[in-house]
């Protein structure tokens, strides 16, 4: 399988590198709207109605959808977030059931860094709706997808960090919107999404230090955003085009509880089938 160049740079700006990731299960799932235009394609608006990215961004949350918990939590980051950051649009090819599984059970995708060597990060599935997760240089965190559906994933996060960049323990909650739109090429389906990011930094964070960083920081956000997209996609190349070997190295994921393998493994077959009718239909 591939190397991705940037995987080994996952963990170069530890600051806060929860946000980097996507992770945890659901707290809530909605089934697909047919009716929702994805704002990740939608992006011209008209003078008139014209508002910030950062006011797009908040709308999108279905506050009546969530849980009082998770209300509280979103709420207190928003209100007092240091940091709203919004990355390109990333387009990449992939079976729409895949992509939903390998976003809301991400340790799949981890412990395939793991095995090829690329990565320090560790997950672990503490609850149905919980990873915990350590980086391997100095940022230990929790988080949770409190809500999701074929086209929204909203992520909660709170961690800390005390290593070689920042001597100190610096600590941080962070609220992820992952806003994704499936369409159809040359009859392949085609996912587009944006991930935007709130922070917010606790009191007893190096200001200065965060402030000196924040451009690197955010860089390497997008950076990894746009090679994990890549990423997802060669996995559904390899599902096309060796769906058995994608099958041995699910067999080989130690970290990933079972059930979860054995779900990905049957989208694997059934993604494959359908590529193969694709390719069929199309030769006739």
């Amino acid at each position: 399988m591939p190397k991705p160049p940037f995987l080994r740079r996952f963990t170069t700006i530890p600051l806060l590198g929860i946000c980097l990731l996507w992770s945890g299960g659901l707290i809530a799932l909605e089934p697909p709207d047919s009716g929702r235009q994805s704002s990740a394609s939608n992006t011209e608006i008209s003078p008139a109605k014209k508002i910030s990215a950062r006011e797009q961004s908040e709308a999108l949350i279905p506050w009546e959808k969530l849980t009082d918990e998770a209300q509280e939590k979103l709420q207190g980051v928003l209100s007092n977030s240091s940091v709203f950051h919004r990355s390109p649009v990333e387009h990449l090819q992939c079976d729409q059931e895949v992509y939903l599984h390998l976003i809301r059970y991400p340790e799949l995708v981890v412990n395939m860094w793991e095995l090829m060597g690329v990565s320090k990060l560790r997950m672990a599935r503490e609850q149905d709706f919980v990873l915990i997760i350590d980086d391997g240089y100095g940022t230990n965190s929790q988080m949770e997808l409190v809500y999701g559906n074929s086209n929204l994933h909203i992520f909660y996060a709170e961690g800390s960090y005390k290593g070689s960049v920042i001597t100190t323990e610096s600590k941080g909650r962070v609220v992820l919107i992952l806003e994704s739109e499936e369409t159809v090429k040359d009859g392949k389906p085609v996912i587009s999404h944006r991930l935007d990011m709130f922070i917010q930094f606790d009191n007893s964070t190096n200001r200065l230090l965060v402030k000196t960083l924040q451009g690197l920081f955010l860089k390497m956000v997008d950076i990894n955003f746009a090679e994990t997209s890549k990423f997802i996609g060669q996995i559904d190349e390899i599902i096309r085009e060796n769906p058995d070997g994608m099958k041995r190295l699910t067999d080989r994921l130690t970290r990933v509880q079972t059930p979860i393998r054995k779900k990905f493994t049957t989208l694997v077959e059934h993604a494959n089938a359908e590529y193969v009718r694709i390719a069929t239909t199309e030769d006739k």
